[in-house]
């Protein structure tokens, strides 16, 4: 069995995979964690682990099983305030040669084409976290008091200037 540790974003060809299963482990400094944070809109990504358990299932086609680790906070959308998330996910992937693949006809959807027969394990790691992520993150699962983050904290009561007040008033 192989075991390699892989630089974030480096490109492994399928002949440097020798052995037909392994594990690849993905190093990801903090450059990396602040890219994918800008890239993904996160406030901070605190950690982010990305290992790969491989099996070659011939010379074109390659079976990855992915375990994801990710810690760090996302902004609320209703408060944007930082919201914690601690990600831990597996899923599977599947590498085929992109000349072997027929796009009419595809029955697997987690099916990635393998170009000038390089992988880049990183990329989709970051792909499938980023679907792992709430896509509308809210506070308290969105139970919100909206007068108590209201910035117009003048007066407590009901603000008559509302536009429906407004259009409800100018019949009366």
């Amino acid at each position: 069995m192989l075991n390699k540790i892989i630089k974030f974003d480096e490109l492994i060809s399928m002949e440097s995979l020798n052995k037909n299963i392994g594990n690849i482990n993905i190093s990801i400094d903090k450059i990396d964690k602040i890219n994918i944070s800008k890239r993904l809109d996160l406030i901070k990504l605190d950690a982010l682990e990305i290992n790969i358990n491989y099996n070659k299932v011939n010379k074109i086609e390659l079976v990855a099983k992915y375990d994801i680790i990710a810690i760090g906070d996302q902004e609320c959308v209703i408060t944007l305030n930082p919201i914690k998330f601690n990600i831990k996910e597996f899923f599977n992937m599947k590498f085929k040669n992109i000349k072997n693949i027929d796009l009419s006809s595809l029955e697997d959807e987690f099916i990635e084409p393998i170009y000038n027969n390089n992988i880049n394990f990183s990329e989709i790691g970051v792909q499938m976290f980023a679907s792992f992520l709430s896509p509308y993150p809210k506070i308290n699962n969105g139970i919100i008091d909206l007068k108590s983050i209201s910035k117009d904290d003048v007066n407590n009561e009901e603000n008559n200037n509302n536009p429906f007040e407004v259009l409800n008033n100018i019949n009366k």
